[in-house]
C-alpha cells in the first residue's frame, strides 16, 4: 500500500465512530493538561508546555478524551487538544494533481517537489519546483505560524509573475487531525481578477492534500482541483 493510500485509509477511520473512555482507563492515564507558561525552545515554533503536552498526548495508550468527558471523573473538559506543529512541513514533498483551466493557466498535470525549511521561531521558507503542460514553474514561500491564534501565513511568488496570500486559521481534533482553511486577496492575471480559497487536510506525517476552489472577476467560487503532497524520507525526529 503506498503512503498517499495510507493517508485515505487514515482519513477514513478517523470519521469511524471510538467507544468512550470508562473511568478505570482515565484512572490509569489522566487527563493530560497544558501546563502553565510559555517557555521558548530553541530552534521551535511551540512552548516547551506545548511540546510536552503534545509528548504525553501522543504517548497515550487510550483514546483521548475529548469535550464528552467521562461520566464521574470530570464535568466535560477532557485532555487538552493537540496543538499544531507548523515543524510537520519541514522536509521534502512530492507534489500531484491535476489543475483545472483558469486565468491562471492551461489545464493538465501539476507535478514537482516542495523543500520546506526553517528559518526561526514561528517562520519557514520554502522552494515548489514544477512542470505544467506550458512550462516549468518556480513558487518561492515564506510561511508564518501564530501559535496562539491558530493562523498560519503563506506569501508565495510564483514565477508566471503574481503573488498569492494565503492566510486562515488551523483547527483539529483530539486525534490530531488538523485543517488549515485559507483564502487570498484578489490577484491578477491575464487583466483577469483571481481569488482562491482552500482547505489544506494534514491527516498523515507522511501526506496531505490541498481542495481548492477558484473566482474570477467576482464570479462564485468553483471546484479547482486537488493536489496532493507525499513527504519523502521520514518526519522531523526530536
Amino acid at each position: 500500500m503506498t503512503k498517499l493510500a495510507i493517508a485515505a485509509t487514515l482519513a477514513v477511520l478517523v470519521a469511524a465512530p471510538v467507544a468512550a473512555q470508562t473511568p478505570a482507563e482515565v484512572e490509569r492515564e489522566p487527563l493530560v493538561k497544558l501546563l502553565p507558561g510559555e517557555t521558548p525552545v530553541d530552534g521551535e515554533c511551540l512552548t516547551e508546555q506545548e511540546l510536552d503536552l503534545l509528548a504525553r498526548l501522543e504517548a497515550l495508550s487510550r483514546p483521548t478524551v475529548g469535550v464528552e468527558g467521562v461520566p464521574g471523573i470530570d464535568d466535560g473538559i477532557g485532555d487538552d487538544p493537540m496543538p499544531f506543529d507548523p515543524h510537520y512541513f519541514i522536509g521534502t514533498w512530492m507534489i500531484e494533481g491535476v489543475i483545472p483551466e483558469s486565468a491562471l493557466g492551461v489545464a493538465g498535470e501539476f507535478a514537482g517537489t516542495e523543500t520546506v525549511r526553517h528559518l526561526s521561531g514561528c517562520t519557514y521558507e520554502s522552494t515548489i519546483e514544477a512542470t505544467l503542460p506550458a512550462g516549468s514553474l518556480t513558487i518561492t514561500s515564506r510561511m508564518f505560524y501564530d501559535r496562539r491564534m491558530g493562523y498560519l501565513v503563506r506569501l508565495e511568488d510564483d514565477s508566471r509573475g503574481f503573488e498569492f496570500l494565503k492566510a486562515g486559521r488551523v483547527g483539529g481534533d483530539p486525534g490530531g487531525f488538523f485543517s488549515h482553511h485559507w483564502q487570498t486577496p484578489p490577484v491578477e492575471s491575464q487583466g483577469v481578477q483571481v481569488r482562491l480559497r482552500g482547505r489544506t487536510f494534514i491527516t498523515s506525517p507522511y501526506a496531505y492534500r490541498i481542495q481548492r476552489r477558484i473566482s474570477e472577476d467576482g464570479g462564485p467560487f468553483i471546484n479547482f482541483g486537488t493536489v496532493w503532497w507525499e513527504r519523502e524520507g521520514e518526519p522531523l525526529q526530536r
